[in-house]
C-alpha cells in the first residue's frame, strides 16, 4: 500500500506542485453555433498567450449538456482543448437554482448538498470513462462559496461536510485536486472571510477567490482588504485568485456583461496571484481575441 501511495504521489506531483495560469470556460449553448473547425485554433491561441491550463466551468448546466448530443459536443470541445497543450480542470453539475436552495433551512440544506454530491459522482465518472483519467488535471465544484449564507454556524458545518464528501467520492473516481470558487460581498469582515476560507482548504477542496473586479459591487480599496487577508504567503487561506476580466452591466438574477477595452484587459490579463497561487481568469469570452468569435451578451 505504502509502495502504491508513493507512486501515486510521483505521478501526482507535476499536477500538484506549481501554480497554474488558467482561464476559465462557461459552456453556454449558443457556442454550439460557432464552426466547428474554429475551436482548435481559438484553444491553440489561447495556450499561445501564455495560458496552461483550461478550467470549464461545468460539464451540465441544469439539464444543459446532459443529454447525448450536448455532452457529445462538449466532449469534443475539452478534447480539442487537451490537443491545444492545456491541461484540463473539469467541471462537475452546475444548479442554476443554488443560490435559492442554499437559502434552506438546515435539514434541506443537508439532504440537497448531498443530492449535489450523488449528481456530482455521476457525472464524474461519466466523464473519467469517456474522456480518460489521464486527461483530467483537476475537479472543479461549480458552485459559488459567498459571504453571506456560510458564516452561519450549523450552514458553515454542513457545507465543510460536503466539500469533504466531495473530496472523498472524486478521489474514488480520479484522484486529483478538487477547486471552488468563492467571492465577497462585505458582509464578513476580512479577517472573518478569511476564516471561512481556511475552513474550505482544511476540508481539502482548494478555494479559489474572485476578485471582484467585474462585478463591481465593492471599491477597489475594500476589495483589497478581502483580498490581502485571503492571501497570507504565511499561511495562504485561498488556493488562487480569479481576477474577472469583465465588466458586469446587468443585475445578478439575468447576468449579463461585456468585455474591458483593450488596454483594461491588458492590464487586467497581466495579474498574478500573490504567494506562487493559481492566477486564474474569467472567461474565455471576455479575451479580446475572442470577442469576435464568442457572443457574451
Amino acid at each position: 500500500m505504502l509502495r502504491w501511495w508513493v507512486g501515486l504521489s510521483l505521478l501526482l506531483a507535476p499536477l500538484l506542485a506549481s501554480a497554474t495560469t488558467a482561464i476559465f470556460y462557461q459552456p453556454q449553448l449558443r457556442d454550439r453555433g460557432v464552426a466547428a473547425a474554429q475551436w482548435p485554433r481559438l484553444f491553440a491561441q489561447v495556450h499561445a498567450q501564455g495560458f496552461d491550463t483550461l478550467v470549464v466551468q461545468w460539464t451540465q448546466y441544469g439539464d444543459a449538456f446532459g443529454d447525448p448530443a450536448g455532452h457529445a459536443w462538449l466532449l469534443q470541445r475539452v478534447r480539442e482543448a487537451r490537443a491545444a497543450n492545456l491541461r484540463i480542470v473539469l467541471g462537475l453539475g452546475s444548479d442554476p437554482a443554488f443560490f435559492q436552495r442554499q437559502e434552506a433551512a438546515a435539514a434541506a440544506l443537508d439532504d440537497y448538498l448531498q443530492t449535489l454530491s450523488r449528481r456530482n459522482a455521476a457525472v464524474a465518472r461519466r466523464w473519467a470513462d469517456d474522456l480518460g483519467e489521464d486527461a483530467i488535471a483537476g475537479w472543479y465544484l461549480p458552485i459559488e462559496i459567498d459571504d453571506k449564507r456560510w458564516p452561519d454556524p450549523k450552514a458553515r458545518k454542513l457545507l465543510l461536510g460536503y466539500l469533504a464528501t466531495e473530496r472523498r467520492q472524486l478521489d474514488r473516481i480520479a484522484q486529483r485536486p478538487i477547486y471552488v470558487t468563492s467571492f465577497f460581498t462585505g458582509r464578513m469582515t476580512p479577517s472573518g472571510y478569511a476564516d471561512l476560507l481556511g475552513d474550505m482548504q482544511r476540508s481539502g477542496v482548494r478555494a479559489w477567490i474572485q476578485d471582484g473586479a467585474g462585478t463591481g459591487r465593492l471599491l477597489k480599496w475594500e476589495r483589497e482588504l478581502y483580498l490581502g487577508a485571503a492571501s497570507q504567503c504565511a499561511g495562504p487561506h485561498a488556493r488562487g485568485i480569479v481576477f474577472e476580466i469583465f465588466r458586469q452591466t446587468g443585475g445578478d438574477k439575468a447576468f449579463t456583461a461585456s468585455a474591458l477595452p483593450d488596454a483594461e484587459a491588458s492590464a487586467a490579463l497581466a495579474q498574478r496571484a500573490p504567494c506562487e497561487g493559481d492566477s486564474v481568469f474569467f472567461e474565455l469570452r471576455y479575451l479580446p481575441e475572442m470577442a469576435a468569435l464568442l457572443r457574451h451578451e
